[in-house]
């Protein structure tokens, strides 16, 4: 009797997967996304929130870098203010291609 038993479980084990898997394939069709697009409209206002004060910092420093004579130390600024200018032009798109998500 033990055998029979483990026998069965060792079957119901190898069939539920793909038992799960089909149930899933199934309900994909119906599965509401409208609050994926609401997090992601989130994730893009705080990325562009992100960009928009790492621009404001380094121009300030870049130009009292540039102000105080450390060139080099500008110049880091510049970059950081590229940087934050990259940021808020392709966030946007980020989020677009990592989600499927169009964000707008």
């Amino acid at each position: 009797m033990k055998a029979r038993i483990k026998s069965l479980r060792k079957a119901a084990l190898t069939v539920a997967p793909a038992v799960l898997l089909s149930a899933t394939a199934y309900a994909a069709p119906s599965i509401d996304l409208s609050g994926v697009t609401s997090v992601m409209t989130s994730v893009q206002t705080a990325v562009l929130l992100l960009g928009a004060i790492l621009t404001l910092i380094s121009l300030v420093f870049a130009v009292f870098s540039f102000v105080g004579g450390n060139l080099m130390r500008g110049f880091t600024g510049v970059a950081g203010v590229l940087l934050g200018a990259g940021i808020i032009g392709w966030g946007p798109a980020w989020i677009s291609s990592l989600s499927g998500q169009s964000v707008g």
